[in-house]
């Protein structure tokens, strides 16, 4: 593991909230930069760097969520995050699979530690329903397909040889992953959660979002935007709601 898999997008020592934006499917920690770049000087910035890609191109693909959710637990610790500030965990798609799991292990390690989570662009699924699911055997063309169906691909890339061999096994790498995550077991969170979404999304209709109710808490949040599933990287509104929510979530601390 190196030092951190979590990489600052951007230094803000005057941040009142931190927030760790926790990747896509096929993303990296560049994907985020721009937003992060966009939001106001109240929030500092961390995104995930899963091994296989961007400033880890040169280490190989990782297959243990375990070990990937201790590298992350880890990294926070390391970072010394939420410890004087609040901690925003920020998961789209896959990456909203990771944020769970951070944060209800994070409630149970630290459970003074204000805490708040936004699960974006991905559904809920009941481990128990899974366990007797066969694992997907992810082909060339199945991984092709949710890369049109996520619409968040350039045509161009997928031209060239050598750069649609990256992104499909980079893709089916993450896909696996995520087939992992989704069969660990959920539990309830008692943190304030807001889960979002696109209102085009061909991948994960506004009816999966709802679904993520099971296991949140009476205050959790639901919001859609308009977009698909990149909404977030297109819609000027998600930068707003999400320094209202960061804003929010700083007053509750120096309030309580």
């Amino acid at each position: 593991m190196p030092d951190s898999v979590l990489f600052s997008a951007i230094k803000r020592p005057e941040a009142g909230v931190q927030l760790v934006f926790l990747h896509h499917a096929g993303g990296s920690c560049f994907s985020y930069v721009e937003l992060a770049h966009k939001l106001s000087g109240f929030i500092d910035v961390y995104c995930l760097e899963l091994a296989g890609r961007g400033m880890r191109v040169s280490e190989p693909f990782q297959t243990d969520v375990e070990a990937i959710l201790s590298d992350i637990l880890a990294s926070i610790k390391r970072l010394r995050l939420g410890e004087d500030k609040p901690l925003l965990l920020f998961g789209h798609s896959m990456g909203a699979e990771f944020a769970y799991q951070v944060a209800h292990r994070l409630e149970k390690e630290a459970p003074k530690q204000k805490l708040a989570l936004i699960l974006s662009a991905r559904g809920f699924f009941d481990p128990e329903e899974l366990k007797n699911e066969p694992i997907e055997e992810y082909t060339d063309d199945y991984v092709l397909n949710v890369l049109d169906q996520c619409a968040g691909t350039p045509p161009e890339v997928l031209v060239d040889p050598d750069l649609r061999n990256y992104v499909i096994n980079t893709m089916r790498n993450d896909m696996i992953l995520l087939d992992s995550l989704t069969r660990l077991p959920k539990m309830k969170l008692n943190i304030q959660t807001h889960v979002i979404g696109g209102n085009k999304d061909n991948r994960v209709p506004v009816s999966q979002l709802t679904q993520w109710r099971r296991l949140l808490s009476e205050s959790a949040e639901q919001q859609v935007f308009t977009g698909g599933h990149f909404y977030l990287f297109s819609n000027d509104e998600v930068r707003s709601w999400l320094e209202k929510k960061a804003r929010e979530l700083a007053g509750q601390l120096y309030t309580q």
